[in-house]
């Protein structure tokens, strides 16, 4: 039997852990034609979670589009990539298709054989001298009318909508996409993990999308359920897994979806059984494959931003301003200290823990990777 453990997005089709409840809300939400705003630390499944919401309406008819804002580097990438995302969807549904070709006036797409044998799309503006906020402003304005008259329900999933507040002209584009959006009958999900960055968006009074969209936070997984999750998954394909040692190898990763799931990949790789020392030896692994990632994270920072995170995975601190911990870590002034730990939590790297002096790593295996760095 082949590993039942993923380490890319897990299918839709594939089993899932819990998560009916959060299944069955935001089904409803876009059933609703209601906005939401799903946010998490990253590598919780959110991205997991919404196409298999969108699969589930696509199945009864519905029209679902996905679009990713990773890296976003210009206006004129989030408009084409929103143009991107419906000919995606509607490419091989002849009436949609036509539709599309029609109403989305900005841009026109480019079909090219891939190596793999099928197609691969993208899109070119289709008139020159579009440039900018008003070629986003054309994009978004045909996407209204791409759903203005659909008797279909309309779901679009924005991921790392976020993004967008890295580019010169944030403002501009948070009120020309508000302004657009509020006309669509349709349901928007804006996804992301920098949470305190998407929230601000969302929840700030001077901001045009205040209030506009329903907050929705997933959750860790439950530590018994995910535990029972990962036996079922050994023993169904055929290893040895206690409820034991299956909820030791979900909390040895403080139950994180992605980390639970890389981690039983790399156990189920190393031997017949689930044991103590098979998890502290797949914990290794783990950690191993993640040092290109973290050391990648920390080249982004600062140094004292980097000197600061260490700090905090060593000795999560009760204080952070106390100046026996400030200088026992060597972090220097304390309107440093403040200044770090805000940078750090806008890149999602750090998070209250209860009391408003009281900060902890987000990522348990970068704590980890750290704390054996020295």
């Amino acid at each position: 039997m082949g590993n039942p453990f993923y380490l890319q997005e897990i299918p839709v089709d594939a089993p899932l852990c819990d998560r009916e409840k959060e299944l069955k809300e935001l089904r409803s939400y876009a059933e609703a034609g209601a906005n939401v705003v799903l946010f998490s630390p990253r590598r919780f499944g959110k991205t997991s979670l919404v196409k298999r919401v969108q699969s589930l309406l696509a199945a009864k008819g519905a029209v679902v589009i996905f679009a990713d804002f990773f890296g976003v580097g210009s206006v004129e990438d989030v408009a084409a990539r929103l143009a991107r995302a419906v000919y995606g969807f509607t490419h091989g549904k002849p009436s949609l298709w036509k539709k599309a070709l029609r109403t989305l006036l900005s841009f026109r797409p480019v079909l090219k054989p891939d190596p793999s044998g099928g197609i691969s799309l993208s899109v070119e503006p289709a008139t020159a001298g579009r440039s900018g906020l008003d070629l986003l402003e054309e994009t978004i304005d045909s996407l209204y009318h791409f759903t203005e008259d659909s008797k279909r329900l309309v779901q679009i999933a924005l991921d790392e909508f976020q993004e967008i507040v890295t580019l010169k002209e944030a403002p501009k584009i948070e009120a020309v996409l508000r302004t657009h959006i509020q006309r669509q009958k349709a349901s928007y999900f804006f996804i992301g993990s920098r949470r305190r960055v998407l929230l601000g968006i969302f929840n700030e009074r001077q901001r045009p999308f205040f209030q506009s969209a329903i907050n929705y936070p997933l959750g860790p997984l439950p530590a018994a359920d995910l535990g029972n999750f990962i036996t079922w998954q050994f023993k169904e394909h055929g290893k040895s897994c206690t409820e034991d040692m299956g909820l030791r190898l979900a909390s040895s990763v403080d139950c994180h979806p992605y980390y639970s799931e890389k981690l039983g990949f790399f156990v189920y790789e190393m031997a017949e059984a689930v044991t103590e020392e098979t998890i502290r030896a797949g914990l290794q692994k783990l950690i191993v494959s993640e040092k290109p990632v973290f050391e990648a994270i920390l080249q982004g920072l600062s140094p004292h931003q980097r000197l600061l995170l260490k700090a905090l995975a060593l000795e999560p601190p009760k204080k952070i301003l106390a100046g026996s911990y400030i200088q026992r870590h060597a972090l220097g002034s304390t309107g440093g200290v403040q200044h770090s730990t805000k940078q750090l939590e806008d890149l999602d790297l750090i998070e209250r823990k209860g009391d408003p002096e009281q900060w902890q790593l987000v990522d348990p295996v970068l704590a980890m990777w750290l704390k054996s760095t020295g």
